[in-house]
């Protein structure tokens, strides 16, 4: 249960530098306090604390689980790690946040969905761009019918990690032990997949790596990467219509405010909706007429408050991204895998 004071007591497990956008996120709830860090190294785990004003510091996420006054945790670890830490955390009775991907195959991710189901604490996995794209405003122009019938989308997201372009760039974003590679760390482009038109029916796909041998900040003389950093993907939807879906760690270019942003553009039979930048969407409905700037309208909610407010209500409807999305998503990426070493169409 949360605190008297009615908030909800998180601890973070793995402080990094994705962890200070959760806790800006975080820090404008008025029904979260993040009581608990975990960090293995001790001085990057105090710096992290002081910054933060977060009383309890561990190096062990067992000792931070045994806390009596912990409600949750969030889980921001490479991917490799997520299963077992969340497990661990569920076995102690805490809900759970878990940073994408949820986990490095779509059976992980059923068993971490299970245990929780089966314990009945609060889960989600953290897919932010709903809210930190345009994406979730989209969708609200969707529902009131703006494209009508979906005929085809095309959904791109690309980011430069080649060595000159971003040489803080660290290894295990291309190690496949890791959960590296455009694949599984834009999982995103697949949640927005299933958001834009419902579950997918099939795929098929192709992969490149376009550096085979590629320096890293704590490996300058260079990693063999076993991961794809190129991908192409055509999906079709149980729906119907279709969706070209493309990632990529070697397509270079920033959006203006230094961001790389996905783009998305949706077709359909009364209208087009495209995003403008990252916070910008354009479209027209009804007539053939220019595409033009449309209203995003009020913020799209974050799975950092949808979290908090779960937790306090008791209700798992409340969370948009479950454990359940997290696995729908990985089970695209999956097919897609299998398609390439099969070079054939997958049913999902």
């Amino acid at each position: 249960m949360p605190s008297a004071s009615g908030k909800v007591r998180i601890g973070i497990i793995g402080v990094g530098g994705f962890a200070n956008t959760h806790m800006e996120q975080f820090s404008k709830l008025d029904n979260v306090e993040v009581v608990a860090a975990v960090r293995r190294n001790p001085e990057a785990l105090a710096e992290f604390q002081e910054k933060w004003d977060i009383p309890n510091g561990f190096t062990d996420h067992h000792e931070m689980l045994k806390m009596d006054d912990l409600d949750a945790v969030d889980i921001i670890t490479p991917t490799g790690s997520h299963k077992e830490l969340v497990l661990d955390a569920i076995a102690a009775g805490k809900h759970v946040l878990c940073d994408k991907p949820l986990a490095l195959t779509a059976a992980d991710s059923k068993e971490m969905l299970d245990a929780a189901e089966k314990a009945g604490v609060i889960h989600s996995t953290n897919f932010n761009q709903r809210g930190n794209t345009m994406m979730g405003r989209m969708k609200r122009y969707l529902d009131n019918d703006f494209v009508g019938r979906i005929y085809h989308a095309n959904l791109w997201w690309g980011m430069s990690h080649q060595y000159d372009a971003r040489p803080e760039t660290l290894t295990w974003r291309f190690r496949s032990e890791n959960g590296g590679g455009s694949m599984y760390e834009l999982i995103h482009v697949f949640d927005m997949l299933r958001f834009i038109n419902g579950e997918v029916k099939r795929v098929v796909a192709s992969f490149d790596t376009t550096n085979p041998h590629r320096p890293t900040a704590d490996n300058p003389e260079g990693v063999d990467v076993d991961v794809p950093d190129v991908s192409g993907i055509l999906c079709e939807w149980e729906n119907g219509g279709m969706a070209v879906v493309h990632t990529s760690f070697a397509s270079r270019g920033t959006d203006p405010d230094g961001k790389t942003s996905p783009r998305v553009e949706i077709s359909g039979e009364k209208g087009r909706i495209t995003t403008d930048g990252r916070h910008g969407m354009l479209g027209v409905t009804g007539p053939n007429d220019p595409v033009a700037s449309l209203d995003p309208g009020p913020e799209y909610p974050q799975p950092y408050k949808l979290f908090a407010d779960a937790i306090i209500a008791g209700d798992q409807s409340i969370i948009e991204t479950s454990f359940y999305d997290g696995m729908k998503a990985a089970e695209i990426v999956d097919a897609a895998y299998k398609s390439v070493k099969e070079s054939r169409w997958i049913d999902l």
